[in-house]
């Protein structure tokens, strides 16, 4: 299917959903202290798996980024529902040019063990995402083109940019660290400090509680500032964690759930079919691929990734399992959006995966179903994959098609932060697994996942160790372009290489599914995430 352009995009992205009152029902889905009425009460969200962890620097789970972006921190700056940059943490800020920016940052923001949010957050924050030691997705994905920060006064910071780049105001969604708390950390022990499961943030919402596995319990911060949207509506939102999406939908159909993120696609009907329940479904930023590791055999050999990306009939998969809601994927630009380049992906044809195969060595040789190369060893490997059920479908489907043309796939599915932990340690075969445009600068994705300058860095985003030349060119070219004609070319250079060598096989942009209790209040939802109206969100009128 073709998703919708982008002014029709905005323009469906606008829909509210309905607003009534789900008091009731509170006590016996949160412990008996149920919101109080009026705007406010208690939030019940259900999430498949649990959160990884809160640190704006070494933390990069797409609900963790939301949950801090939109919750429990305060950004540089924020977007729109153009997705055009606008001041938060940033009242104003002064463009140097293409050499740089200074921002003046509001006066008003404090930590929540109140101390005020000052520019040295922002720069002790910026030196640790830079620090290799740290391996920030912050420091790769967002920050990649910016060289330096400098501290004019407590409310004034300047960044020093490398080079000429695009959409360079996207560098800055992301919000500081308390400099007060962390400045005795160690950059290495960053990633294991206690405060990422207690964090002392400047957001609207503030830490209560968190049971891994079980919930997380954010409060209303009273001192929020007005002038940026004031103290959450809601007195109290819990997370709780319910793997089972069976189970999860009952309790939304119940109302111990209020919101249900994310929905199962097969379970869209249901929702519709609800008069008390709510559908939220929207072109999102997440784009689903499988994961090779390049730097493993079989998978360093560029033929043999091409030859499996044919086996695999992506266009069932979307029919099937996605039922509509998704596209197939052929880089990391999203369908809707205008540098989007529109060509085809690589064609399922199961003839010409077992010619590259053959090329390549790998012969049936016993007759048992599994290509073997010269040395007699099959080719087999294991996939990894969360436990998330829409991902055990997709897998299990792969399998089978691989299966076809003579590979064997073995599945191990984990939970997810474990399988995420594999990941990135680089501790896998292939790996279906899905990513997130951040920031929604296009260059920022490319740049973390591909870049070879990342390829050795520990734990960086280049988890698959790409280490591609052309591809490095194609996307230092898009990032530095100076007008829009050429950003379109050279994206379009880098799809032609990932279509070529095939580091990742990219499968689909799945539409983000949703869904809410029909009485409540301020859900809204779009490309800016499930949780971007959270401050919002409460159970009475």
């Amino acid at each position: 299917m073709r998703m919708r352009s982008l002014p029709d995009l905005m323009t469906f992205l606008t829909r509210r959903a309905a607003l009534l009152l789900l008091t009731g029902l509170l006590a016996g889905a949160c412990g008996g202290d149920g919101g109080s009425g009026g705007v406010g009460g208690t939030v019940v969200v259900g999430m498949r798996s649990d959160f990884g962890s809160f640190n704006p620097v070494t933390s990069s789970g797409q609900y963790d980024l939301e949950l801090m972006n939109y919750a429990l921190f305060t950004p540089i700056v924020q977007y729109d529902e153009n997705l055009d940059v606008q001041p938060y943490l940033a009242e104003s800020w002064d463009l140097h040019g293409d050499t740089g920016v200074t921002f003046h940052l509001r006066q008003d923001v404090r930590w929540h063990d109140g101390q005020p949010v000052t520019a040295h957050d922002v720069e002790f924050t910026f030196n640790l995402a830079k620090d290799e030691q740290t391996a920030s997705l912050l420091g790769t994905a967002f920050l990649a083109e910016v060289a330096g920060a400098q501290v004019i006064d407590d409310y004034t910071i300047t960044f020093r940019f490398a080079r000429p780049h695009a959409q360079a105001l996207e560098d800055f969604w992301w919000p500081p660290l308390p400099r007060h708390l962390l400045e005795n950390v160690s950059p290495a022990e960053l990633r294991n400090a206690p405060f990422n499961r207690q964090p002392v943030g400047s957001g609207p919402l503030r830490f209560g509680e968190w049971r891994a596995n079980d919930r997380l319990v954010l409060l209303r911060n009273d001192d929020f500032p007005e002038s940026l949207g004031g103290p959450a509506d809601a007195e109290r939102i819990v997370f709780r964690v319910i793997p089972e999406a069976s189970t999860m939908l009952t309790e939304l159909l119940t109302g111990s759930v209020h919101i249900d993120i994310p929905l199962m696609p097969d379970q869209i009907r249901q929702v519709r079919d609800n008069a008390e329940t709510e559908l939220h479904s929207y072109p999102g930023r997440t784009v689903y691929y499988l994961g090779w590791n390049n730097d493993r055999a079989p998978f360093n050999d560029a033929n043999l990734r091409r030859a499996l990306a044919h086996a695999i009939n992506r266009g069932e998969i979307v029919d099937a399992l996605l039922y509509g809601e998704g596209e197939i994927a052929t880089s990391t630009i999203p369908p809707w959006h205008r540098l989007y380049p529109d060509l085809d992906p690589v064609q399922y044809d199961p003839a010409q995966a077992a010619q590259l195969l053959e090329q390549a060595g790998w012969v049936d040789r016993d007759g048992d179903g599994i290509r073997e190369n010269a040395q007699g060893q099959p080719l087999a490997f294991e996939v990894l994959s969360s436990d998330d059920p829409l991902r055990r479908s997709v897998v299990e489907v792969l399998q089978n098609q691989l299966r076809q043309v003579g590979a064997n796939a073995q599945i191990r599915v984990m939970e997810f932060q474990t399988m995420l932990q594999s990941h990135r340690e680089r501790n896998f075969d292939a790996v279906f697994t899905n990513w997130v445009l951040d920031n929604f600068q296009i260059a920022a994705a490319p740049s973390a996942l591909f870049h070879s300058r990342e390829a050795d860095i520990q734990l960086s985003a280049n988890r698959s160790t790409v280490r591609i030349p052309a591809l490095d060119a194609a996307i230092e070219r898009g990032g530095r372009a100076p007008d829009e004609a050429e950003q379109r070319a050279a994206w379009e250079e880098m799809t032609r290489v990932l279509q070529r060598e095939q580091p990742v096989t990219f499968m689909f942009w799945l539409n983000e599914l949703a869904a809410s209790r029909s009485d409540m209040n301020g859900v809204e939802m779009d490309p800016r995430g499930e949780l971007r109206s959270i401050a919002r969100w409460s159970t009475g009128r």
